[in-house]
């Protein structure tokens, strides 16, 4: 059976996933600081609303969300027209969420991003990130069982995700906890130094992917990818 696929609309991606990302499966997104994970999570969710008519909710743990909004629209994405049209939202998270007795709680969360999701009717939900969510954690056991809590609700949802989390400096783990990989069908690879940055296709479950490492650039309009030049 042919799988329905979702363009990221991100120039040279999609040519490298077989035409996008497997509808309604949990991509993740892992890279360092200043490696274009946002912007990437944020160009996928823009070009889903304006191209495909797909609605979008940003869940961030970290940004504030009128700072969000203003270094975005340096790529010419008015986030607050789309807010206002009904078509995008943001939840914004702070950090820890609930403290009990030790132990930490988001049922809140999950709560606040489902009802935003069916508020906005969203197909594509970014979130950002695995890593923050797992910074008032003092077990990585119970961590484990609240990321797939967070899978199984989006799953429920139906919507195309990306998960996006941070890749530690200077070790050869893809994620900081080893366990975000577990509830994704998919895992990019986003990498940053002072003189490039690239993208690898490391996982994409049910896609011939291209497996390569290839040259990405921020540019003016967002990111862009060029399939077939080497970083290096």
């Amino acid at each position: 059976m042919e799988i329905e696929r979702v363009p990221t609309g991100i120039p040279g991606l999609d040519e490298l996933i077989e035409g996008g990302l497997p509808k309604g499966r949990i991509t993740l997104i892992a890279g360092a600081a200043g490696s274009g994970k946002t912007t990437l999570g944020m160009q996928f969710l823009y070009n889903g609303i304006t191209a495909s008519g797909e609605n979008g909710l940003f869940v961030t743990l970290e940004e504030e969300t009128a700072d969000l909004v203003r270094d975005m629209g340096r790529y010419g994405w008015d986030l607050e027209q789309l807010t206002n049209q009904k078509k995008f939202a943001i939840v914004q998270s702070p950090i820890p969420f609930e403290l009990s007795e030790g132990k930490v709680s988001l049922d809140d969360l999950l709560d606040n991003i489902h009802r935003q999701a069916v508020a906005v009717d969203a197909k594509r939900i970014v979130f950002d990130s695995i890593a923050s969510l797992g910074l008032p954690y003092g077990d990585l056991v119970q961590l484990r069982r609240d990321v797939l809590r967070l899978g199984a609700m989006l799953r429920e949802l139906g919507c195309t995700t990306l998960l996006l989390t941070e890749m530690p400096d200077g070790e050869t783990r893809i994620t900081r906890y080893g366990i975000e990989q577990f509830v994704a069908h998919g895992v990019i690879a986003l990498q940053v130094t002072p003189s490039y940055r690239a993208i690898q296709i490391m996982k994409m479950r049910g896609t011939n992917h291209n497996m390569g490492i290839h040259r990405l650039r921020i540019m003016g309009t967002g990111l862009v990818v060029t399939p077939g030049e080497k970083p290096f």
